[in-house]
C-alpha cells in the first residue's frame, strides 16, 4: 500500500514506484502517458494535468488521487 507525504514545497509524493501514475491511468485511461511521466509522481502536478484535460477541478482530482484505499470488508459496511 502506498503512503502519501506532503513535502516542504507543497508537493505531494507517494511511496512505491508509480503508485499515483497507475491510479491516475486507472481513473483517467485517456491521459497522455508521457505527460503523466513528466509529473514525477507529484500528485499536485498530476491533478493539474487531469484538470487541463477534464472538467474536474484540480482540488477534486487531488482528493481522488490521494484518497486512501478501501478494503472489501469496508465496502460491505458502508453499502451493506
Amino acid at each position: 500500500m502506498a503512503t502519501i507525504e506532503v513535502g516542504r514545497a507543497g508537493s505531494v509524493r507517494s511511496e512505491g514506484a508509480d503508485a499515483l501514475e497507475r491510479r491516475a491511468m486507472a481513473l483517467w485511461p485517456r491521459l497522455d502517458r508521457a505527460a503523466l511521466r513528466r509529473c514525477h509522481s507529484d500528485a499536485r502536478r498530476i491533478a493539474a494535468l487531469v484538470a487541463r484535460r477534464t472538467t474536474m477541478p484540480p482540488e477534486a482530482a487531488l482528493n481522488v488521487l490521494t484518497m486512501p484505499r478501501v478494503a472489501d470488508d469496508e465496502i460491505g459496511t458502508w453499502f451493506g
